[in-house]
């Protein structure tokens, strides 16, 4: 009589086990990632991008702010000089002390702003500029002006510290 083999007999399975297979549990496997778990990623992207923009643009306007003042203090010593080669202070309202004023500047300041030269008093000169500020961006940068105006000796037309939302777009610097 032939020997019968007997076929291995399969252990049961009970629970997950690695071995198993989603064939064999009749569960179809995923692949990529669904609607909504992209549209998250996405939304977390924008709010990180947008937080990045707003740090961004206030720098911007600080740094702008601060050519602002450094232009403003160049001309100051523009008009310096002018007074020691001239031996008198530049006239209030005359174009052509102003020119001269930007002749001593390391780059002309007339093509960037528009230079005036005013006496609030008797014996005070200030000399100042009109800025030419983006309709976007120029509210932030006459805040960060007037948050650095007593620091930085800014005035208005009047001889008082510069503030942004009543003296518009003219800055002020002492000259004498």
């Amino acid at each position: 009589m032939p020997i019968k083999k007997h076929k291995p007999v399969k252990p049961e399975r009970r629970g997950w086990n690695k071995t198993m297979r989603f064939k064999e549990l009749g569960i179809r496997r995923q692949c990529g990632f669904t609607l909504v778990e992209l549209l998250i990623v996405i939304m977390i992207i924008a709010v990180l991008a947008g937080m990045m923009l707003i740090a961004t643009g206030a720098s911007t306007d600080s740094a702008e702010a601060t050519k602002i003042i450094g232009d403003l203090r160049g001309l100051k010593g523009a008009a310096t000089m002018f007074y020691f080669n001239e031996k008198r202070w530049p006239v209030p309202g005359d174009d052509d002390d102003v020119e001269a004023i930007n002749e001593y500047c390391d780059r002309p300041m007339s093509d960037r702003y528009f230079v005036e030269i005013v006496e609030y008093a008797s014996d005070r000169l200030i000399i100042g500029v009109t800025l030419d500020l983006p309709i976007n961006r120029g509210p932030g940068i006459k805040r960060k002006l007037e948050s650095k105006a007593m620091e930085a000796g800014l005035l208005n037309r009047h001889g008082s510290t510069y503030k942004s939302d009543a003296d518009g777009d003219t800055v002020f610097m002492h000259l004498k």
